[in-house]
């Protein structure tokens, strides 16, 4: 086991971040923070950080090495980002850090920035033809990414600070600023090579101006969980949105319901660069990515060190499995005999599509919340799913697999579907009743670590469904519970639920 420090330093903010990495290559962020220094600002005509600004970074950085080392971290990283590169006094601040914090700095140039950046969202969200966008503080990373594969990138050299001081857009802008501004994007975005005649599937918005921007809308909607990665919005909500901050001084921003304050003069520059990209492109659909730069730099570092990682939903499940001290062969089992009851029950069930991973996640994950305790865990496997980084899914997948985990003879009358309206819909719910039934069937075949049960066939009547199984040990306690859920298959099917255990010959 390994601890794994990174301080990132940005042209807005610097952040910390700090992983347990295990010997079976799970891992887990431990620590995370950030500090807003806005060191991009007023630097675009002298390209100079005035010194104030650097004893501020010097110090901050000093006391996030000590607080990394009080946690035993084995590597601390110091990373600056492309920012640097337009600063005239880089050498100094590098010479300070190592002096006075007693790091060494390495310096990215705008390509591996944005290759951590490819990384991280290649490992955290299914991609097949988007238009991947981080705004910094001065400059905007661009990149065309086509099932998984980098087909193109580009460096827009102006970000929220350079935009803001440009264009004073910490305060009400006037017209002529405003159609100035506009007038400057589409230009900029018009030189763009590749970027005209595609037809993007969606618009994949990562960062710190992403993640505001995101919480602002979640608190508009009332958005029922607060996860930030996969959290979808519209072009419309952006053009509203963009809008709204033009017309209102910093003040009035302040009052905005989610607005993190230190971003309250910036964020009509990340507004106005990604709605220019919208209406360019013609996107509609609209992704926010929770994983970027800092999440890239693990990946980068987890394939140096341990080889290629696995998919991303099986490394995601892996990794919650350790957390909760899970024994992780019988959640592959259970998985198993799941898959095979419910392909058992086809004709019986509606033929649903894309299920499979919503499946393993539920067959997988049933006993995490038994490390909360016995007593009501197949609730608390609910509230452990939803709010685990389940990497590959969207919100509606991991909703979902959150009640298949937690269904027993149906949903407890705590769980909180109407809350999930604007996610699910009573298609989801039947769907989830579907896979529920099975994954409740092969919780209770395995309630013994040591009886091995497999499926053998299903025999279905207008009058009954017969499920067969094999068994080199007697099942009568597991029989009795699956019988149970009798009632329950009834309600689903109009039929009901016999269960016959054969022995199980061995070769």
């Amino acid at each position: 086991m390994e601890n794994l420090a990174l301080i990132y330093v940005g042209g807005n903010t610097t952040r910390f971040a700090l992983w347990q990495i295990n010997d079976d290559r799970s891992y887990r962020l431990l620590e995370s923070y950030k500090e807003t220094l806005k060191l991009g600002r007023d630097t675009m005509e002298e390209y100079l950080i005035p010194e104030p600004k650097i004893d501020r970074l010097v110090n901050i950085i000093r006391n996030f090495r000590e607080f990394a080392e009080s946690l035993n971290a084995d590597k601390i990283f110091v990373i600056l980002s492309e920012f640097f590169a337009r600063i005239d006094n880089k050498e100094q601040i590098r010479l300070r850090l190592q002096a006075e914090a007693g790091v060494e700095a390495i310096e990215l140039t705008s390509e591996e920035e944005l290759s951590l950046d490819y990384l991280a969202i290649i490992n955290a969200m299914r991609i097949r033809n988007s238009l991947i966008v981080d705004i910094a503080g001065g400059s905007t990373q661009l990149a065309w990414v086509k099932d998984g594969q980098l087909m193109e990138s580009y460096l827009l050299p102006m970000g929220t600070l350079t935009l803001t001081a440009k264009f004073h857009l910490e305060e009400i802008v006037s017209q002529e600023a405003h159609l100035a501004l506009d007038a400057l994007l589409s230009s900029e975005i018009d030189k763009i090579p590749w970027l005209h005649n595609l037809l993007f599937e969606d618009l994949i918005f990562v960062g710190g101006s992403a993640r505001a921007i995101s919480k602002i809308d979640r608190k508009k909607r009332r958005y029922p969980i607060s996860i930030i990665h996969e959290y979808p919005m519209q072009d419309l909500d952006i053009k509203a949105m963009y809008t709204n901050f033009m017309t209102k001084s910093l003040k009035q921003r302040y009052t905005i319901d989610g607005l993190d304050k230190d971003r309250a003069d910036i964020l009509p520059g990340a507004l106005a660069i990604v709605y220019a990209l919208l209406k360019k492109t013609g996107i509609q659909q609209i992704r926010i990515s929770g994983a970027g730069i800092r999440e890239g730099f693990l990946f980068s570092y987890l394939t140096r060190t341990y080889g290629e990682m696995p998919d991303m939903l099986d490394r995601s499940i892996d990794n919650i499995l350790s957390r909760h001290n899970v024994d992780k062969e019988k959640a592959e089992r259970r998985y198993q005999l799941t898959k095979a009851i419910y392909e058992g029950l086809k004709g019986v069930h509606r033929p649903w599509e894309n299920l499979d991973e919503i499946l393993k996640v539920s067959a997988k994950l049933r006993d995490v919340g038994l490390s909360v305790r016995f007593y009501n865990h197949n609730r608390h496997n609910f509230y452990i799913v939803s709010n685990s980084e389940l990497n590959g899914l969207d919100h509606r997948e991991v909703i979902m697999a959150a009640l298949t985990a937690s269904f027993d003879q149906g949903f407890s009358k705590e769980t909180p579907l109407l809350a999930f309206g604007q996610i699910i819909n009573r298609m989801d719910l039947a769907m989830v009743y579907d896979l529920g039934i099975c994954v409740s069937m092969a919780e209770n075949l395995l309630k013994s670590d040591k009886k091995t049960v497999v499926f053998d066939h299903a025999e279905v009547t207008p009058e009954c469904v017969k499920l067969v199984f094999k068994s080199d040990d007697p099942l009568r306690f597991e029989l009795h519970e699956v019988m149970k859920l009798n009632e329950t298959f009834c309600y689903l099917y109009s039929r009901p639920l016999d269960v016959e255990i054969l022995p199980l010959q061995r070769n």
